[in-house]
């Protein structure tokens, strides 16, 4: 496949007018400035073309692991507003309106499974640790979860998770 990537921040990209039947961000919208970017993604897309909004989150409450690497994450970042999620109705947003009409809205749960080590990997890579601590900071947290998950997790584990998903479909 003849298939060429491009690297830019969301509110930096720009192709042409209707050059997409769907876009996708899976993980990442919540970062964007919605108000540059939401006509950026209507304009870009075709007549009837799709965008795609995709979240998954760990369920802290539901899972000893989960809660107890939360907690270790406060540690060393006691700003980290990424904690604590529950499950929350998946609703229109308001940045939609005059853009977008939702088609669809799925919202499920879905048990991950994990290693220590993937799951290690995974939380060192949440943006409470390895994207936003120093390199000797991310080290002493890794040290320690990692002693905290030998403790208290088997070698195999599931975290259960909440999914959502939006579908809209552009207005032309």
């Amino acid at each position: 496949m003849d298939i060429s990537y491009s690297t830019a921040a969301a509110e930096d990209v720009d192709f042409p007018d209707q050059s997409f039947d769907v876009i996708t961000a899976c993980q990442c919208f919540l970062y964007f400035d919605a108000a540059v970017v939401v006509p950026k993604i209507a304009r870009m897309l075709k007549p009837g073309g799709r965008f795609a909004e995709m979240f998954l989150a760990w369920l802290p409450d539901e899972s000893e692991i989960a809660a107890k690497s939360e907690e270790l994450i406060l540690k060393y970042n006691p700003d980290w507003t990424g904690c604590r999620y529950k499950r929350m109705p998946i609703t229109a947003p308001d940045w939609a309106d005059g853009f977008f009409t939702v088609e669809n809205i799925l919202a499920f749960d879905v048990p991950v499974r994990f290693t220590r080590e993937s799951w290690n990997g995974r939380i060192r890579a949440c943006r409470g640790i390895g994207a936003s601590l120093p390199e000797d900071k991310i080290r002493a947290f890794e040290h320690e979860h990692i002693e905290m998950l030998h403790q208290a997790a088997p070698p195999s584990f599931e975290i259960p998770h909440h999914a959502t998903m939006r579908i809209l479909r552009v207005n032309k």
